[in-house]
């Protein structure tokens, strides 16, 4: 751990273990029972909160689990709200980038991975793959997802489009064992194994498990992945009053690029659908001058203390690293560029948790530091010689000097009285963002060695380098929740969410009036957004239904618009939206062993005025709808169980859409269907499954992912990808 890591995390453990003096007027309640039902391992609504939430179980997780075993935005597809596009059948291909392929309420989260592990936010802002490929499924207990007016406890750098987070299964109690094997189209192969301990006399417990997975890609040459190893360990020990946990995973992936299509080609798929790089050694857009490398690993433990029935402390610190790279096409037809990732983050969470009469409240802090990319800081140029890479020059040199950091203070509180259910918090958001030294490259800096070495043969160039500065925002949140009858529920939530800057400005180059990078710099601010839902929740013994009315209002989004300063058009944080629309969330048990739900989303999100584009010229976009953003979305989806045998048949369906705010481009609404079969028997030894997916039964041909901003002009640009093909994976699990 280093020296400034250490001088920031001791004071936030000293902070947290000083918070018991709090307790002074804690009231002691009689213990309650609470029973599980067997709906909990399912897909639903929550309904301890008056916020929109969600909770994908353990259950569901298997029945309509992506094959690709891992990727917890697969796994949000049929949640209302949600747009799920990826350009894999698996969800084992990592767009380079910002995007993801995840858009919620027409919110798309931009400047890399969103999400949270356990509550952590294990990577920053950033274009790698982050935690997306680093946990396999079979290790999650359940996923949450937040929607809307979030709680101030719910954390996340970045909660504007909701907060995701992945619940891992910790060491079981008891010991036992799973194998699986999976095979199908385009050659995909994926072993897993799992090992537990179960707790031992010691009160210790462990779990180590592994992963191997492979596969051809869909269209064109090249594997993604080539290869996803992953291994994980984890380890709990119970001290009395105090219980540890260590989590540790490790995930290295590879993979050829999916190439994007022009619009030309998108509404051509007849002849374009399986169009992809070509193999031509010769040329920048050869397979294999598209590609990516990634390693990523992470360490987190949990420090749990009771301190009476009704008083605990939470401390959780975690370390995780990102190193690889991209490789893609340059500005010409011999140019390929290198874009270099090697970043660390590092935090703690922690949380004082105690019930003050009726009311249960929340007193936390979190602060995680992490160094770019994102913005960009790195990347090498490279030349095409007689059908091979050869390196040119430095494209980009920066360092890092100061890292990023942020701080998040909260309050929250949840009191009942009677059938009234009240939520409220607040929360303090401080980024400071990092300082980053630029050296100057071009056609002098032909220095084929590592970065650090190239630190000492560049100059720095002070009108590039940036000095980090601090902002600060309030995030407030109240909700409320009244019960009408026993299973009519009325309830209300508006808050304050927060999105991030626009850090590609760094990489504007200085024009016109504007002669520093640092002026770019200052420019930066966050995207906040007020948000508001209103809904129903009805639940009855086998059915429930819950219709949530929504709106929201976002300034400071980031745009590419005109500005005047440098007549060119950068990323700013100047866009104004908002947005309204219906969600309905329902579910039916009409007879035992079968389940039925579904979703349907209506959503309407706008520009609130017009923007300036190239030259300056004005583009009439207010009223509109933002690119990417279908207006209806609906899914549905059963579960059929008899002696063994789980038939689960799966329907969703994306409404039209526009391509680029040009509305030049539009794409047409498309519907899929996907149909898993299992079938599951005991024997004296454990147990054992089988089981057979069909992702895209009907083979439709659609566009999904849109590679796109939310001010998007280049409308002959390649943003497009296909959907994949119908797909068939045939698995076997033993378990022990």
């Amino acid at each position: 751990m280093t020296p400034p890591m250490r001088r920031k995390l001791l004071p936030c453990l000293l902070a947290s273990l000083c918070a018991p003096s709090l307790a002074a007027e804690v009231t002691t309640l009689p213990v309650v029972e609470v029973s599980a039902s067997a709906e909990d391992g399912w897909l639903k609504p929550e309904r301890v909160t008056p916020s929109t939430v969600y909770r994908v179980g353990g259950e569901a997780l298997g029945a309509f689990g992506n094959p690709g075993g891992t990727n917890p935005y697969l796994n949000l597809a049929d949640l209302p709200g949600v747009k799920i596009t990826p350009v894999d059948a698996y969800g084992l291909n990592n767009m380079q980038g910002g995007q993801k392929g995840m858009r919620v309420r027409g919110e798309v989260s931009t400047h890399g991975v969103s999400g949270t592990v356990e509550g952590l936010a294990l990577n920053g802002p950033g274009p790698g793959p982050g935690y997306l490929f680093l946990f396999d499924r079979e290790n999650l207990v359940s996923l949450t997802f937040a929607q809307g007016a979030l709680a101030a406890d719910q954390a996340g750098l970045f909660n504007s489009y909701g907060a995701l987070d992945s619940q891992l299964l910790w060491p079981r109690r008891e010991a036992g064992g799973e194998l699986s094997f999976s095979m199908g189209s385009e050659r995909f192969q994926r072993v897993f194994a799992r090992a537990d301990s179960g707790q031992l006399a010691s009160g210790t417990a462990f779990f180590i498990s592994a992963s191997d997975t492979r596969a051809n890609k869909w269209r064109g040459n090249g594997q993604a992945p080539g290869n996803r190893d992953n291994l994980e360990f984890g380890l709990s020990q119970a001290l009395g009053p105090l219980n540890l946990k260590l989590w540790y995973a490790r995930n290295e992936q590879s993979q050829h690029n999916y190439q994007a299509l022009t619009y030309s080609q998108a509404t051509n798929l007849d002849a374009y659908y399986r169009s992809d790089y070509p193999n031509n050694r010769n040329s920048a857009l050869h397979y294999d001058y598209n590609r990516q490398d990634f390693r990523n690993e992470a360490l987190l433990a949990e420090l749990n203390y009771t301190f009476s029935p009704t008083l605990s402390l939470s401390i959780k610190p975690f370390y995780s690293r990102e190193q690889g790279y991209y490789l893609y096409a340059g500005s010409t037809d011999t140019q390929v560029l290198k874009w270099l990732i090697d970043h660390t983050t590092y935090g703690v969470n922690s949380e004082l948790r105690g019930l003050w009469g009726d009311t249960e409240i929340k007193l936390g802090h979190s602060w995680t530091s992490t160094e770019p990319p994102g913005p960009p800081t790195t990347r090498t140029q490279y030349v095409i010689r007689n059908g091979s890479l050869q390196f040119d020059r430095w494209a980009m040199l920066s360092k890092t000097v100061d890292r990023h950091e942020f701080h998040s203070f909260y309050l929250s509180a949840l009191h009942q009285a009677g059938p009234l259910t009240v939520q409220g918090g607040l929360r303090y958001a401080r980024e400071t963002l990092p300082s980053i030294d630029a050296y100057t490259v071009g056609a002098n800096s032909t220095w084929d060695v590592s970065a650090d070495q190239a630190y000492s043969l560049a100059s720095r160039n002070a009108a590039r380098s940036v000095s980090g500065r601090t902002l600060a925002y309030w995030l407030p949140q109240l909700g409320a929740a009244y019960q009408l009858t026993p299973q009519l529920q009325a309830r209300a939530s508006l808050g304050r969410t927060i999105g991030a800057p626009s850090f590609d400005a760094y990489n504007q180059a200085p024009s016109g009036a504007i002669t520093t990078s640092q002026q770019y710099w200052d420019q930066l601010k966050p995207e906040l957004s007020t948000k508001l839902d209103l809904g129903l929740r009805w639940q009855a013994e086998r059915a429930y239904l819950e219709p949530t009315l929504y709106f929201s209002r976002s300034r400071n989004k980031g745009v590419n618009v005109y500005s005047e300063q440098t007549r060119t058009v950068y990323s700013q944080n100047i866009g104004q939206t908002r947005g309204y629309g219906l969600q309905l969330s329902a579910g039916l048990t009409p007879l035992s062993g079968l389940r039925l739900f579904g979703a349907l989303s209506y959503s309407r999100s706008q520009f609130s005025e017009d923007v300036r584009t190239n030259n300056g010229a004005w583009l009439p976009v207010q009223g509109k709808q933002l690119p990417d953003v279908p207006r209806w979305m609906a899914n549905l989806g059963a579960a059929w169980q008899w002696q063994g045998l789980t038939v689960a048949p799966s329907v969703n369906y994306i409404g039209s859409r526009w391509g680029t705010s040009t509305y030049t481009e539009r794409l047409p609404g498309y519907l899929t269907a996907d149909l898993n079969f299992s079938y599951a028997g005991k024997a004296r030894w454990g147990g054992w499954e089988l089981g057979l997916s069909v992702l895209n039964v009907f083979d439709r041909r659609y566009i999904g992912q849109i590679s796109t901003s939310e001010i998007n002009t280049t409308s002959n640009g390649a943003i497009y990808y296909p959907g994949a093909p119908r797909t068939v994976v045939g698995k076997v699990k033993l378990t022990f």
